[in-house]
């Protein structure tokens, strides 16, 4: 059984957690989440919605979570893992955390790399007319969202008209995170067979 340390974020997140706890081929040693909102999308802070969800599922399958609200937060006691795995997470990891990883540390980017790096990739793909979203798994030991793209899968733009642009990329965030999970597990499938 091979083991992962989550650095796991939002529902998309989520989604990844919720599957791996399941899993009879990988084990969660640890999960790294954001407790509160960002700065800049709420100024006084506060928990976010979902993260409850996380310390459910946590407490129910017995993993350490370990909330992490700042960039300058210290790692003690990371554990040794087979993977690393991030999605949704606003921070840097250091790289002598990612070195902990044993095969392989990779992120789930929502945008085709490298073309759609950096934020709102769905809005970059809207912009430049695209018929796909493209989620990318990429390797973590490179610039941000400039590592190897270890896979991909698509999911088709299905653009709505009647909507504003704001809804049109939320309808988008919806029906693409259950694939995350699906690009989670097909990634760690290559990687372990390299």
């Amino acid at each position: 059984m091979k083991t992962i340390v989550g650095f796991l974020s939002r529902p998309h997140g989520f989604n990844v957690l919720n599957s791996l706890v399941t899993s009879s081929n990988y084990k969660l040693l640890q999960v790294y989440t954001h407790k509160l909102n960002p700065k800049s999308q709420d100024p006084s802070r506060s928990e976010r919605s979902d993260y409850h969800l996380f310390v459910k599922m946590c407490k129910k399958y017995n993993i350490p979570l370990i909330p992490i609200d700042s960039k300058n937060h210290e790692f003690d006691d990371f554990p040794e893992c087979d993977f690393i795995i991030e999605v949704s997470w606003r921070y840097l990891i250091p790289k002598n955390i990612l070195k902990k990883a044993n095969i392989a540390s990779f992120g789930i980017h929502r945008g085709k790399l490298p073309e759609y790096a950096g934020s709102e990739p769905i809005k970059q793909a809207f912009n430049h007319n695209e018929n796909e979203i493209v989620l990318s798994a990429h390797d973590l030991n490179a610039a941000i969202d400039q590592g190897e793209v270890f896979e991909t899968i698509s999911h088709p733009i299905t653009y709505d008209n009647s909507i504003s642009i704001i809804d049109n990329i939320q309808k988008i965030r919806d029906e693409i995170t259950p694939k995350f999970s699906i690009l989670a597990f097909k990634t760690l499938l290559k990687l372990d067979q390299k």
